[in-house]
């Protein structure tokens, strides 16, 4: 009698492994896929984008300084402020009337010769300055130009005549048109200076910007387009792929062949894509050919 207990206990044991055993291997085939989001390929082409360094400046520029030997009294700029032709900038009075002190003594006003804006104020209220010291400089408002430095290899690109886009460092951009090179190259880089102009804000002397010029028929016939972060590769950079959905939650590796890239797209010249395919956006780094996935977010096909 013993001996069928402990054999009926030791069935019932084995019974409850076993029922475990397949409950683990349901949990583990129940394993949440990764959370992904999806985007479409669209049809289109992209030129190649050849981006060169540029500051900007002002061609004129004026110099107010004193014309006397003289006190300051009054200074009424400060830089950046926008001055229009006869603003007075500073009042000053001679030493001989300084010297008096009787309260009714003349002040010479020193007025802008011309529209512009201030670039700097070198002297304050109270100082004594000889004739000719410089008071401030004065730029013209118009006079404003983008200098371009173009290396001599890349000239082609930034004629006379032809145009680009300048990226300020706050991501604006500003549409351009290039004018004469001037005479001079800088013998260590090789590189020429190219004025450019843009319908543009106030801006400070010496800002380093982008300039942006694109090579007509550089891209191909036809194509795809897709986000960059759509793409991935290898660490040389030889290997391209996506990662695409070959049903609701099964993601499949495509190998790609990419051409020209801007800043958020990037070309694809194979024909491995059509716009139906629900491409990985976000979360397929690193996923292996056949992970299971889970779609949280999906752009509307173009």
């Amino acid at each position: 009698m013993k001996y069928q207990i402990v054999l009926l206990s030791l069935i019932v044991s084995l019974g409850g492994c076993g029922q475990r055993d397949a409950s683990n291997g349901n949990m583990q085939e129940e394993k949440p896929g990764t959370a992904v989001t999806l985007t479409h390929a669209a049809s289109g082409k992209i030129e190649k984008e050849i981006i060169l360094s540029a500051t900007t400046a002002y061609q004129n520029k004026s110099v107010v300084g004193a014309p006397i030997p003289a006190f300051i009294t009054e200074v009424l700029v400060q830089p950046g402020s926008r001055v229009k032709a006869g603003d007075i900038l500073y009042r000053i009075e001679s030493k001989e009337q300084h010297a008096l002190g009787n309260g009714n003594h003349a002040v010479i006003p020193i007025k802008a010769e011309r529209d512009g804006i201030v670039l700097d104020v070198q002297q304050q209220a109270g100082s004594y300055v000889t004739e000719g010291t410089v008071l401030c400089s004065v730029a013209e408002a118009g006079s404003l130009v983008f200098e371009i430095n173009v290396p001599y290899e890349q000239q082609r690109y930034a004629h006379s005549g032809s145009k680009c886009l300048l990226e300020l460092p706050d991501g604006t951009r500003l549409t351009a048109t290039v004018h004469a090179p001037l005479a001079t190259m800088n013998t260590a880089s090789q590189s020429e200076r190219v004025i450019a102009r843009a319908k543009a804000p106030f801006l400070p002397e010496g800002m380093n910007v982008k300039a942006v010029f694109t090579e007509n028929g550089s891209s191909s016939d036809k194509g795809m387009i897709l986000p960059k972060s759509a793409v991935q590769s290898d660490e040389t950079l030889t290997e391209h792929w996506v990662m695409k959905l070959a049903d609701d939650n099964t993601a499949v590796r495509v190998p790609v062949e990419v051409g020209n890239s801007n800043a958020s797209e990037i070309e694809i010249k194979s024909d491995a894509l059509s716009p139906q395919d629900r491409i990985i956006l976000t979360g397929g780094y690193g996923l292996e050919d056949g992970a299971k996935v889970v779609v949280t977010k999906e752009e509307a096909a173009l």
